[in-house]
């Protein structure tokens, strides 16, 4: 049994070396173009909660609801012969009802941005959620339907060093109260 194992080891070895020697010299051994990585996505902590409170109280006991991101889900693909990016994406968050909220419904926004190589944000979508919580539940998670980003490339290879940033778009106030009372 040793031996066998051996064996199908050295063989799988020599098939791989055969192939990173292959690549070594500029040839692709199974003759396909590799296709770049997806873009960087990140959740800002500044935007990446908010609390709404009841109008200009600032009390544990102001809180209309409180609302998180929990992360995404997201895919990309490369159109290698027109030169294009396609991002899909779905943010999830949570959302909780606190004590000065007087219904079961709340509206919320939240943002998808894209910044290039460069630095400078060259998209920037901005999308309502209507969240209902149930009669027998303060929390509820939630994931959106999936956003689009069709971003032209001048080389595909570019692709990578774009970056993807989501967040809730928030007030001055909202902002203010999240970079004063963080929670990492």
């Amino acid at each position: 049994m040793t031996i066998a194992c051996n064996l199908r080891r050295a063989s799988a070895l020599g098939v791989v070396l055969m192939a990173a020697g292959l690549a070594a010299c500029g040839a692709d051994p199974f003759g396909e173009t590799p296709v770049p990585s997806c873009p960087r996505t990140f959740l800002p902590t500044d935007t990446a909660q908010l609390t709404q409170f009841k109008d200009s109280g600032r009390d544990l006991t102001d809180v209309v609801f409180e609302a998180g991101f929990e992360g995404y889900k997201g895919e990309c693909s490369y159109d290698l012969e027109d030169k294009k990016l396609d991002i899909l994406i779905s943010p999830e968050f949570s959302a909780q009802m606190g004590p000065a909220a007087t219904n079961r419904s709340q509206h919320l926004q939240y943002f998808v941005a894209l910044k290039n190589p460069g630095g400078e944000f060259i998209q920037k979508s901005v999308f309502d959620v209507d969240l209902t919580f149930p009669k027998d539940a303060n929390r509820v998670r939630y994931t959106d339907e999936q956003v689009s980003l069709h971003v032209p490339l001048a080389d595909v290879n570019y692709g990578p060093n774009y970056e993807i940033y989501m967040g809730f778009q928030l007030s001055h106030d909202q902002l203010d109260y999240n970079r004063r009372f963080a929670k990492n």
